[in-house]
């Protein structure tokens, strides 16, 4: 079972990373280039909703957020590209698999490219990323892969049992985030 207690941590992305191996340099690579944000600074802001009984609300770092409930609770961040796009990285632990999905949204509000991964405690993952065109996800790369060593795979039998888990939320406008009433009005 994966506890997830985020005040222990400095980050819970370093903590994520070292649970369920994802690449860093990956993530930080995809968001410099195609949302202009560096993800390996500090998130100008912290969000959670820690379990499915409270509502998501805005911390002040990441040492005050409360433990996630594993299948209930998220964690998101923000950052801001100097051009004005808007990062969101949001991550869902789970019992079995977590999930992480990087949002890039132009000044507008509007979601230009998005980034998913879930990755499973049985050693493999799945991964999607692309640029969304008229309301819809373009996956550029779409692609089942070994969690330790992060190269490609076929489909594994186990992901039929878990078909929803494999489907990125995909949120359109800024306005569409569960937290939105917390970002500040364009």
């Amino acid at each position: 079972m994966l506890k997830i207690n985020i005040g222990r941590w400095a980050s819970v992305l370093g903590l994520i990373f070292a649970v369920f191996g994802v690449d860093a340099n990956a993530a930080q690579r995809w968001s410099t280039k195609i949302c202009g944000v560096d993800q390996s600074r500090p998130a100008e802001r912290i969000f959670a909703e820690p379990d499915s009984k409270h509502n998501w609300r805005e911390y002040r770092g990441v040492k005050e957020v409360p433990k996630l409930e594993n299948d209930f609770g998220e964690f998101a961040q923000l950052w801001t590209s100097h051009d004005g796009n808007v990062l969101i990285s949001v991550q869902a632990p789970g019992e079995d698999f977590a999930s992480y999905t990087d949002y890039c949204f132009d000044s507008k509000g509007e979601l230009i490219e998005l980034r998913f991964q879930l990755r499973t405690a049985w050693g493999w993952g799945y991964r999607v990323e692309g640029p969304v065109l008229n309301g819809r996800l373009a996956p550029k790369k779409s692609e089942f892969f070994n969690t330790k060593t992060e190269m490609p795979i076929t489909k594994p039998e186990q992901a039929d049992d878990i078909p929803d888990a494999l489907k990125p939320m995909v949120y359109l406008r800024e306005v569409q985030l569960p937290f939105s009433k917390l970002l500040p009005k364009a």
